[in-house]
């Protein structure tokens, strides 16, 4: 799905881009027949425009440049750096609190997932800035990396499709568009399911508890935070 994104990023660049490039049809200011007149015995010229083209030097500069790189953002998936250790706190034989705040429940199985919460995945809002080339996910969060996992949360295809097996999961509504909040990659969840799921005519919010691997991978595009969430081999639990 995160191609979706990236295109996404593309479009969004690109508007930018055309809002600052000249329109096309622009023509240079014309010396009007008043303007023309000149002291007699000056020599005279005539200046006609040239249109800059790609073999110009005009296209050929910082501008150019610019919104080439506007037009095409390189995606890349940057590496990680671990951060501080979580501190555990044993609360009882199937749950920990991490770090004083967060609460997990469970064994990280398959058969027994981590419970786990979207203010545990939120918390790397201040230790993740794709601008600032800066990726640390501290234990609390990269010691469940690999480890079985299940959350709850809104959902929705990528497409309008009868069936899918690639989803969004996400901590608030949002219908695709205009109805709801978009989610950010600190409150959602890119989704591959071990097999597909009818979508066709479901209502369109739908809220389910979703169980998989997770995986902690970021994915940037021109400075900006695509991804960060992944679940593998997941299976939708319970939807409604």
């Amino acid at each position: 799905m995160r191609w979706v994104w990236a295109i996404a990023a593309a479009v969004l660049l690109a508007a930018v881009a055309a809002a600052l490039w000249p329109s096309e049809g622009a023509a240079p200011p014309q010396r009007s027949v008043s303007d023309a007149a000149e002291p007699a015995g000056a020599p005279t010229a005539v200046s006609v425009p040239v249109k800059p083209t790609a073999t110009t030097p005009a296209a050929a500069g910082p501008a150019a440049s610019a919104v080439e790189s506007l037009l095409a953002p390189a995606t890349s998936t940057p590496d990680i750096t671990a951060g501080a250790a979580a501190q555990v706190e044993r609360v009882d034989d199937r749950t920990v609190r991490l770090d004083g705040r967060y609460t997990v429940r469970g064994a990280g199985t398959e058969s027994d997932p981590y419970d786990i919460t979207w203010d545990l995945l939120g918390s790397l809002r201040g230790t993740v800035d794709a601008q600032a080339g800066k990726f640390i996910v501290p234990g609390r969060v990269g010691d469940l990396r690999g480890a079985w996992v299940r959350i709850s949360g809104y959902w929705a295809p990528p497409l309008q499709v009868f069936e899918t097996k690639d989803l969004m999961v996400m901590l608030n509504k949002w219908d695709g568009c205009c109805v709801g909040l978009p989610p950010t990659p600190f409150d959602s969840i890119e989704v591959s399911l071990a097999r597909a799921v009818p979508v066709q005519g479901q209502h369109l919010f739908r809220y389910g508890s979703i169980r998989g691997r997770l995986t902690v991978e970021p994915f940037a595009a021109g400075g900006f935070l695509l991804g960060l969430y992944r679940l593998t081999d997941a299976v939708l639990e319970q939807s409604s």
